[in-house]
């Protein structure tokens, strides 16, 4: 059972910080550019996919779909989805591998400062730690947080149209798989993790293995 993991990637100023954090982890890395964002990528557990630039009124959700129009997916691998200024907590993927549940759910830690920056989007610095299926809801779910079997993927796919649709998949999860479901809320993916200025007090971290972001 392998794990991959998809990135809708534009950010190519942190391609070799992602590298350098993803590395050691033991998955298959899938960053979906478009021409403007196709750079080199030398390793082999990098898999670039290469697709056609976003429309307008597109959101970069295309790209995971993008993926599933063109990849082989198999059925019992397990299929993530980072956006390309996140990251997972150390010993995350660890946890993962010993998983038998078709959707795993796991926390978010969004770091301890909202930026003053021009993020459109001011997220706050609260925990999201799902322990019931009603906490899967619109605005109470990243994309990072769910974790799903190849068979699940392959039947299900985003709303291109609206910047919450990783909620709305989520929520597609919670009403047809509910059976399916299983909670691991003290593992972390770091929510917006290279943002600068979001993550800038180690004394507020849950775990005294997280660090500081570095960049590469």
């Amino acid at each position: 059972m392998k794990i991959h993991i998809i990135t809708a990637f534009y950010r190519v100023h942190l391609a070799q910080t992602l590298i350098h954090y993803l590395e050691p982890m033991g998955i298959e890395w899938y960053p979906v550019v478009a021409p403007k964002e196709d750079i080199p990528f030398d390793k082999e557990w990098i898999h670039p996919i290469h697709v056609n630039e976003l429309l307008h009124n597109e959101f970069p959700y295309r790209k995971i779909n993008d993926f599933l129009d063109t990849q082989e997916v198999i059925d019992d691998d397990y299929y993530g989805f980072m956006s390309d200024d996140n990251m997972y907590e150390p010993g995350f993927f660890d946890i993962i591998k010993t998983q038998t549940a078709k959707i795993i759910i796991c926390s978010l830690y969004r770091g301890d400062t909202i930026p003053n920056d021009d993020a459109i989007s001011k997220y706050p610095p609260t925990i999201l730690k799902p322990v019931t299926l009603k906490n899967i809801r619109i605005g109470h779910i990243d994309l990072a947080q769910y974790i799903i079997k190849g068979e699940i993927f392959k039947k299900n796919r985003f709303n291109i149209s609206t910047p919450v649709a990783d909620g709305l998949y989520a929520v597609n999860l919670r009403i047809n798989y509910q059976n399916d479901i299983v909670f691991l809320p003290d593992s972390y993916v770091f929510f917006n993790y290279f943002q600068i200025g979001r993550y800038t007090k180690k004394d507020t971290f849950i775990k005294d293995t997280w660090e500081l972001p570095k960049y590469y």
